[in-house]
This record gives structure tokens, C-alpha cells and sequence, in this order.
């Protein structure tokens, strides 16, 4: 055979080997199948800051490989390779949302699910002030405090204090469509310590906070241990003014119970403070308390007129707590502040005294106009006086002084004024205050005279000036100090 014989045989059997090996079924093409999503049905509308944990999922005649989505509320992520939905929206809002799934080169026609993410109840956002129980393994019966702020997309982030310690938290509501919006914190301690477990809630709409701080069960010596947690939501701000009648000073004096006076242990006059609110709501205390100790404390204005105070002092070995309530439409206040300080050396109440309940009223404040006197005091000499009591003196006295053109104070000289006193009033802030070279004054005593100041501020509610005088018990530099009352008002009131 020929060379070009054999070239054409090997070529014709090439071609009869590969023909018989092409079965007829594999030559025609087979279109592949594209997945088909499953509709999902959401159950009800979603709500910001509620958990999303939802599966997408195909029928059994083809897989997914893949799902992609758009328009999805943000705060939600699809896994794309295995189609779970997890998160929580953060915007509120009526969403179109458009699945699709694919098998690798097939994709699904798309789903869409409507589906409508609701605002978290009204008054839910904002700031909260609180205010922690005494409880004397969880604060050393100092109590506490919590400051909360909650975004209107759930998340919340915060300050507790309790006694001498200080903690900042943050974290994410847990919320549910017709539930009270609720969430949760650990508060970390030092080894061997467990943290502390505090839950809250937000009931819908009425601006309140209720939370419990706790052991965790890690505790086991002290679960069941807890302390309550109460306080409001501040209620204005830039955009919500809060009205005229509650803006401005309020001057409040506060004095303690009818069964501890003449008792030496507790401090024998009276603290006060004013609250300075802004047309936001912002409420700042200034005050001095019945043993001379200054304080301040920023907190917010609630719906009803309530705000706040927890103030530690003396290094942490004291503290101040409880709500003032102020009435817009009398112009009244009413308070009730917890006080209690331990031993602390020094000269004034060195051996601390328990808690007890200082009583506290007072009113909106505004300065006389001019020319007129303080409490629309009539003119005239000797037309106020000032009494004082208790704080060491061997008795209780009063001192005529007259309050004189733009307010001034003249008290008299020489043997009118027998316990050498001075003083003046700062109309805007309506606090009189002055001093005493003898404020113990005794006829019957030739010598020994010890000085002292005192204090008090103006409320109109009560037509006088209210406070306390500051004494040393004796001559000696380190004798300790007194606290006694003062009060001044216009002559023939006071009884």
C-alpha cells in the first residue's frame, strides 16, 4: 500500500471511532434549571432594634450556591452563601425588599417581601436620670446613680454610679412590636468579684425607667442581693422648650425631721439649694448643706417637674440623694433627700450620723423689681429679724435688723446688736449670708466669745430666708463644729 493510501484509511477509522463513541442523547444540549426562592412570609410588621434571625430557602428542584438582596433595612445582613438573615433595623420605614438566588450560572426570578420596620414607642429615645436604692453591699448604703442616653435607633450607652464607683456601659434595646422596650449591662469589679447584672425597661410612652441591678448567678454567696433603680426621662430640650413657668431659679430649704431637733447627734439646721432650670430642661443644684458643705449637680428636667440629686462628699464617706418635684403651675416645690455621712475626723461631725430624711420645700424665685424690698418687706426700721436655735447655743435668740433701700442690711451697733453680727442679701440669687464675732453671746458670760457665719436662702413660698449658723463648741482651734438654724423674716411673722 502506498503511502497516500495508508494516510487516507488511518483518518476514515479515526472518524468511525469517534462517531461511535457520541452517544445521540449527549449531543443534544440541556438547559440548566435556575432555583426558585420560597416566599418568605414575615408574621407582622418588624420594629427598630428588634432581632431579625430569618432562613431564605429554595425549592428541592434546583440548590443555591448563592442569594444576593437589595433594599434591605439597614441594620440586617444577608450571609450570601448561606441565606440567613440576621440583625436589627435601625431605621424605621416601609421596605420593598428583592431577593434573588443563584446555582452558578442560573438565577432565580426575584422575591420581593414587603415589609414595614415601626419607630420604637414615642419618648422612648432620649435621656434618662435615675436614681439607685441604698443597699449596703451593692453601694455601702450611699446609693447611686444612672444616666442613660437611647438613640432613636436602639442603641443606648450610659453612666452608673454606686457609692464610690463609676462605670460606663453601652449596648442595643431589645425590642418587640406592643413590648416594653428593654435592655441590659454588666458592671465589671475587681477580682474576686463578679460583675454586676443590670436590667431595664422603658415603658412605652410615659417616660420612666425601672431597672434592678444585681449579683450574677457567678455569685452564688449573694444572689438575691439587689437594688432597685428608678427615675424619668428628661422631658425638653432645644426643639421642646420647656414653658416659662418652669424656667428660671427655684430656692428650696430643707430641714430635718420634728423628732431629731435637740438631738446633737444630727446637724440642727437647715440645707438649702436652688435649681437653676434652662429653657432645655437643664437643671443645675447649688447648695450648701446644714454642716457647711458646698455641692453641685447636673440632671435634667422631667415631665412632671422632677429632678434628681446623688452627690457623694467627705471623700466618699457621705452622701445626698433623693427626687425635688417643681410645680409649674403654683410655683411650688416639694422635696425629699436622703443624708447620711460616716466617720470622717475633723471638726465638723467627725463621728458621722445615719441616714435620715430631710423634709424640703420651697418655690420659684424671682428678684424683687426696684425698688422694691425683698418678700415685699414694708419700710421702716428694724422692719425683719433674724432668730437663731439650737447649734451649741445655751439659748435660742433674735436680732432686729432693717432691710433698707435696694435691699441693703443695717444691723444696728453696739448693745442692739449684743452677738456683733453682719450681713447682706444678693437679691438675684436671694441668699442672705453674714458672720458673727459672738454669736453665742451669754450677759451672764464676761468672756469667751466665739465667732460663727450662717446662711440661708429667700423662699417666697415661706416669706422668709431659711438656713443654718456654723458655731465652734468652744475657744480652742480645733473644737468641733455646730450646726444650729437661722431663719430671717419681716418683723412680727415670726412666732
Amino acid at each position: 500500500m502506498k503511502f497516500s493510501s495508508i494516510v487516507l484509511f488511518t483518518a476514515a477509522l479515526t472518524s468511525a471511532i469517534l462517531l461511535a463513541s457520541v452517544s445521540p442523547a449527549a449531543a443534544v444540549s440541556t438547559p440548566l434549571v435556575a432555583p426558585v426562592l420560597i416566599q418568605i412570609n414575615p408574621g407582622g410588621n418588624g420594629i427598630v432594634s428588634g432581632y431579625v434571625d430569618e432562613q431564605l430557602s429554595v425549592t428541592s428542584a434546583a440548590p443555591a450556591t448563592s442569594y444576593a438582596v437589595t433594599n434591605l433595612p439597614k441594620g440586617l445582613t444577608l450571609n450570601t452563601k448561606t441565606g440567613r438573615i440576621t440583625g436589627r433595623p435601625i431605621i424605621a420605614g416601609n421596605y420593598s425588599i428583592v431577593f434573588t438566588a443563584y446555582n452558578g450560572t442560573a438565577k432565580s426570578l426575584p422575591m420581593t417581601v414587603n415589609w414595614t420596620v415601626e419607630p420604637l414607642p414615642t419618648n422612648t429615645a432620649g435621656t434618662y436620670n435615675a436614681l439607685l436604692d441604698r443597699q449596703t453591699w451593692l453601694n455601702g448604703g450611699f446609693g447611686g446613680s444612672l444616666r442613660l442616653n437611647v438613640n432613636s435607633n436602639g442603641t443606648y450607652s450610659g453612666i452608673i454610679t454606686r457609692g464610690i464607683h463609676r462605670n460606663s456601659f453601652s449596648g442595643v434595646l431589645d425590642a418587640q412590636v406592643g413590648i416594653t422596650p428593654s435592655g441590659y449591662f454588666f458592671v465589671p469589679r475587681r477580682a474576686p468579684y463578679a460583675p454586676l447584672e443590670c436590667t431595664f425597661s422603658l415603658p412605652s410612652g410615659n417616660g420612666q425607667i425601672f431597672a434592678t441591678l444585681r449579683e450574677a448567678p457567678a455569685a452564688p454567696a449573694t444572689v438575691g442581693v439587689t437594688a432597685n433603680i428608678f427615675g424619668f426621662r428628661a422631658a425638653y430640650s432645644k426643639t421642646n422648650p420647656a414653658s416659662s413657668a418652669f424656667v428660671g431659679r427655684w430656692n428650696n430649704a430643707y430641714e430635718i425631721p420634728s423628732t431629731l431637733v435637740r438631738n446633737a447627734i444630727y446637724p440642727q439646721g437647715a440645707s438649702w439649694a436652688t435649681q437653676t432650670v434652662s429653657s432645655t430642661g437643664a437643671v443645675l443644684w447649688t447648695g450648701r448643706l446644714a454642716d457647711g458643705t458646698n455641692f453641685t449637680y447636673a440632671t435634667d428636667l422631667a415631665q412632671g417637674g422632677q429632678t434628681a440629686l446623688h452627690v457623694m462628699l467627705f471623700n466618699y464617706s457621705s452622701s445626698i440623694q433623693g427626687w425635688q418635684t417643681l410645680t409649674s403651675s403654683t410655683g411650688r416645690s416639694v422635696a425629699s433627700l436622703g443624708w447620711v455621712k460616716l466617720k470622717t475626723g475633723g471638726r465638723s461631725y467627725a463621728d458621722g450620723f445615719p441616714l435620715h430624711t430631710l423634709s424640703g420645700n420651697g418655690a420659684k424665685y424671682t428678684p424683687p423689681a426696684p425698688g422694691n424690698l425683698i418678700l415685699n418687706i414694708r419700710s421702716g426700721s428694724d422692719n425683719a429679724v433674724a432668730t437663731f436655735t439650737e447649734g451649741g447655743l445655751s439659748s435660742a435668740f433674735n436680732q432686729l435688723f432693717t432691710v433698707g433701700a435696694n435691699n441693703i442690711l443695717v444691723l444696728p451697733a453696739g448693745p442692739a446688736n449684743p452677738y456683733r453680727l453682719n450681713a447682706s442679701l444678693n437679691v438675684t440669687t436671694g441668699l442672705l449670708s453674714g458672720r458673727g464675732t459672738a454669736i453665742n453671746f451669754n450677759a451672764n458670760q464676761a468672756s469667751g466669745a466665739r465667732p460663727g457665719s450662717f446662711s440661708g436662702l429667700v423662699v417666697p413660698g415661706r416669706d422668709q430666708a431659711v438656713g443654718h449658723f456654723l458655731l465652734p463648741s468652744d475657744t480652742s482651734a480645733s473644737a468641733p463644729i455646730l450646726s444650729g438654724k437661722f431663719l430671717a423674716e419681716e418683723t412680727g411673722v415670726l412666732n
